[in-house]
């Protein structure tokens, strides 16, 4: 097999995969030192229970960050900037497809109106300072959570 094939089937095979990669973003929202966690809606069928931070699907052609802007909009109601954090998951989701879910915060300086769309039943604020890991469902959520803290709220308790 000459260099060339073998560089054009290896190209493929990164283009296919990386195609099969559900790209995905978690927002962790805090106004005035709490932190925004939403709850799934159980009456979705086959939903989770408990509570998370706002997570979506990159859409289309869109980046991550639009994306996080985009669904902050759309599940709470907030129009605001978002940033980056240094953190990104690798996991498996419930349907079995390999998912890249990259994390961004949203600091907000005053507690916003938040506008609920259909997958989340309620919402509660709650002090940076109290959050604990048994507040998620998911570990990655609390984990997002603890790098937000440790990013933009080191020191202060």
């Amino acid at each position: 097999m000459t260099q060339i094939l073998k560089s054009q089937i290896m190209l493929k095979f990164l283009n296919m995969s990386d195609q099969s990669i559900k790209k995905k973003v978690q927002v962790v929202i805090i106004a005035k030192e709490q932190v925004l966690l939403f709850e799934f809606n159980q009456n979705i069928p086959n939903n989770y229970a408990g509570f998370q931070n706002i997570t979506g699907g990159v859409e289309g052609d869109e980046s991550y960050y639009e994306a996080a802007k985009r669904e902050l909009m759309e599940e709470a109601g907030i129009i605001h900037d978002v940033v980056a954090v240094d953190l990104e998951f690798k996991f498996h989701d419930r349907w079995k497809k390999d998912c890249v879910e990259k994390v961004y915060a949203c600091l907000l300086q005053d507690i916003p109106e938040v506008v609920l769309n259909e997958e989340h039943l309620h919402f509660k604020w709650t002090p940076i300072g109290e959050v604990k890991a048994s507040d998620y469902t998911f570990p990655t959520n609390f984990e997002a959570f603890q790098a937000v803290k440790k990013q933009f709220f080191a020191g202060k308790k």
